[in-house]
Order: structure tokens, then C-alpha cells, then sequence
């Protein structure tokens, strides 16, 4: 489009918020025009003429003149108004209201959009902030509690004659009947059961605990049995169901001994020290990913609380939206409604709400100070640096990296991409600026 000349003003509604007017020549509608006579053009058929060839007269006449004009303002809008953004030195932060004031033949286009603003951003004095990180030394205590859990994935299972208890595996025949005819999806023969595990019905493992082999347990639970064509989550009906349990065997694990035929049977060490040696170097890079992770999210919430940034309430109410549908898609997949939900938790469907518009209050904020260091310091996103997300990405997912970049450009998510990156720099530089000291475990 051929750049107007444009006469522009602004009026100033909130601390954010602005009314800005725009006068342009109808010349400023030429470039529209054209564009919207070729579609129609294109798309109308006419005797006589060939598709793409129909004159502009003959579209007037079908088509009517202020329709062309009307598609032709639409088409011209966005560009003007980015135009008058420019040319006013004004920086929006969501699409705009606007409003046609004048639009006649012969006569200036006149409209006014309603923007609401960047907001200013203060940084904090960053090297006042102090932020606390767990520690990040393996400690004996860290080997022992990775020891046990290699000895109970090595553990055995073998037969005892007393009750079971929690955490026992029990062998079991469950069978579920309604009305005394057997319901196959709540029956397994020879059915190796954990107590405590509730993967089965209810009440099972307060029935199955005190009691020993050889007994035949009856009780009624409530159940859902899944058909052939319902999810799995869909827990909307439940059904009564009487269940008949004959424990046959009761096992308990039995943990192999630390000693260096454990080491040998883990993996390929001759000795416990060999074992214990590379249990710490392992537990060395978790625990430096984990405290560095931890560190960068404890100098954001450090940001966030010493600004006295109020985020603007547009965006607050899209990030919380967006926040809330996640929410509620996540309850779905898992079978539960939010009131369910909040059941669960003890908070109300309002309390649930005000705390998911918190949250989003404070990820604009922060999305607001990194920008704004961002700027100050001049971060940019290189080549490299795309190339490196696009490349972690195909990894993560297991896809080709050019599939992965002609994704972000088909779908124009490349620069939301590159927005990621430079706030991701952004908290790099605050976490090398501000204090950081190690928290007590």
C-alpha cells in the first residue's frame, strides 16, 4: 500500500489506555480497492468476460459500489492503523476498538481505536534482590535413599503365611457379579495385586489387609465399567457391583543384601564403592540441573514481588482465560469437572478462579520485566539461537528439525519462538545479577 499522509491525535483515557484518531485522504483507500476489484474479479462470473477480467463497472453493478468501498476499508484498516501507531510513537499491547467515525465518498476516512498500552516498566535494583537455592552437595543420605530404591526394583517376591499388610502383593481371583451374572471387566483370575496400589475396585485394599490365604472375601463397590466405545476417563455412570475375592497367596518383597554381588547384579561394577561412586557422580548432575532450575524460578518470583508493576488488565484476563481453558481441558481428560475438583481440594469455583487470575497476574507481570531488561540491555535472539530451540525441539519429540521450522512458519509461531528466548536471556541476566544463597535442606 501506497503510504498515506495522515493527520493523527491521541486522547488519553487511563494511565494505559489511549483514544487515538486518525484523519486519512480516501486516496489512502486506492491500494484496497484494487486488491478487492481483482477478487471479486476472480470470483464473479459474467457473460463476455473472462474470469480475472470483469471491469470494475460491471462489478459496481452486481456487486454494489459501497460493498466494494465496505471490503475495501476492512482490507486498509490494519495498515493505517499501524501506521498512526508509528507515526505517534505508540506501542499497543492487544488488538484495538475501533470505530468508523466517517466514511463518505469524496470525503476523508475518519475512525478512532480505542488502545491499550505498553505500560512503563521500573526494574528493580536487581543486586538488592537475594534468592535462596536448595543445596546442591550429594549427601550420604541422597546415596542411601537411591540405594533403596535400586533394592526394591532388584526385590524378590516370596510366599509368607501371614496377613497381608499394605504394600504386600497378594494373588487373587476377583470376580464382580450383577445381578448373580459374571461382568467381565470387573473380573481377573490369578489377578497379582500391590495393597495400597487402589488400582482396583474401592474397598479392595481395606478388604484385602488382616487377612490370609485361603479366605473368600464378599463385599459391594461401586464401580465403572468401561464399554467397547467410552473413554477411559468418562466416569459420568457408576455401577453397583458384588465382588467375590479368594486370596490364594500372600508375598511380600524380600531385599537383596548391599554387598558387592548387589553392585554386580545393578550393572556393571565389581564392588558397592564402584556402585555408591557412580550413584553420586549421577546424582551430581540431577542435583546441579535441579538447583539451577530452582534458582531461575526463585529470581522470577524475587523480580515480581519487588516491582510494583500493575499489568495491564487486558492481558491479565487473556493469559487468564487461557490459564483457566488449560485447567479445565486438563480436569476433563482426567474424568473431573472443576466443581469436582474444588470438592476435592476444599476451595470453591470462585476461589479456584481468583487463584488461576493471580497466577496470570503475576506471568504477565514477569513476562513485562524480562521484556523490559530484555530491551535495556539489548538482548536479541540469533540464528543460532533459533536453530539450537528448533533442534531441542525435534529431539524432544523425536521429528525432523526442518519439519519442526516449517511448522513455526506455517504457523507464524516463530516469533512467539524468538519472544521465549529473549525472556529466557532476560532471566539469565537476572539470576547472574542478583544474590544467590544456599537454602538450609
Amino acid at each position: 500500500m501506497a503510504q498515506a499522509v495522515l493527520q493523527t491525535t491521541t486522547e488519553k483515557l487511563d494511565k494505559d489506555r489511549v483514544k487515538l484518531r486518525v484523519e486519512a485522504p480516501e486516496s489512502a483507500l486506492d491500494d484496497a480497492l484494487t486488491t478487492v476489484y481483482k477478487r471479486w474479479a476472480e470470483e464473479i462470473k459474467v457473460p463476455g468476460f473472462r474470469k480475472g477480467k470483469v471491469p470494475r463497472q460491471v462489478i459496481d453493478s452486481r456487486v454494489g459500489p459501497e460493498v466494494i468501498r465496505d471490503e475495501a476499508l476492512r482490507e486498509a484498516l490494519p495498515d493505517l492503523y499501524l501506521e498512526a501507531l508509528r507515526s505517534e510513537g505508540l506501542e499497543a499491547i492487544a488488538p484495538p476498538e475501533i470505530e468508523v467515525v466517517a466514511f463518505e465518498t469524496g470525503s476523508p476516512i475518519v475512525f478512532e481505536a480505542t488502545i491499550d498500552l505498553r505500560p512503563e516498566v521500573t526494574i528493580p535494583d536487581l543486586q538488592s534482590l537475594e534468592v535462596a537455592a536448595p543445596p546442591k552437595d550429594v549427601t550420604d543420605e541422597d546415596i542411601d535413599e537411591q540405594l533403596e530404591r535400586l533394592r526394591d526394583r532388584f526385590a524378590e517376591l516370596e510366599t509368607v503365611s501371614r496377613e497381608a499388610r499394605r504394600a504386600d502383593h497378594v494373588l487373587i481371583d476377583l470376580k464382580g457379579y450383577k445381578h448373580e451374572e459374571l461382568v467381565e471387566g470387573a473380573s481377573a483370575p490369578d489377578f497379582l495385586y500391590e495393597i495400597g496400589s487402589q488400582t482396583g475396585p474401592p474397598r479392595l485394599d481395606a478388604e484385602l489387609e488382616g487377612n490370609k490365604a485361603g479366605a473368600i472375601l464378599k463385599f459391594t463397590d461401586e464401580v465403572h465399567i468401561h464399554g467397547p466405545d467410552e473413554p477411559e476417563n468418562d466416569h459420568s455412570s457408576r455401577e453397583e457391583i458384588s465382588f467375590t475375592v479368594l486370596l490364594k497367596e500372600v508375598k511380600t518383597k524380600r531385599l537383596p543384601d548391599l554387598d558387592d554381588g548387589f553392585a554386580k547384579t545393578v550393572g556393571e561394577f565389581d564392588t558397592l564403592d564402584e556402585l555408591k561412586a557412580d550413584l553420586r557422580e549421577r546424582l551430581a548432575e540431577v542435583k546441579e540441573g535441579f538447583v539451577q532450575q530452582q534458582a531461575r524460578q526463585n529470581a522470577l518470583e524475587a523480580l515480581v514481588d519487588a516491582s510494583d508493576l500493575e499489568p495491564p488488565d487486558k492481558l491479565v484476563e487473556a493469559e487468564f482465560e487461557h490459564r483457566l481453558q488449560h485447567f479445565k481441558d486438563d480436569l476433563s481428560q482426567a474424568g473431573v469437572t472443576i466443581e469436582d475438583y474444588g470438592q476435592q481440594v476444599q476451595l470453591t469455583e470462585l476461589e479456584i478462579r481468583r487463584d488461576i487470575r493471580s497466577q496470570a497476574a503475576r506471568s504477565v507481570t514477569a513476562e513485562l520485566l524480562l521484556e523490559e531488561i530484555a530491551r535495556t540491555q539489548q538482548i536479541e535472539v540469533s540464528e543460532d539461537d533459533l536453530s539450537r530451540e528448533v533442534a531441542l525441539v525435534a529431539a524432544q519429540a523425536q521429528v525432523d528439525p526442518q519439519e519442526v521450522a516449517r511448522n513455526l512458519v506455517e504457523s507464524g509461531r516463530v516469533r512467539a519462538l524468538a519472544a521465549d528466548i529473549i525472556r529466557r536471556k532476560a532471566l539469565d541476566y537476572v539470576l547472574e545479577a542478583v544474590t544467590v544463597t544456599e537454602r538450609n535442606p
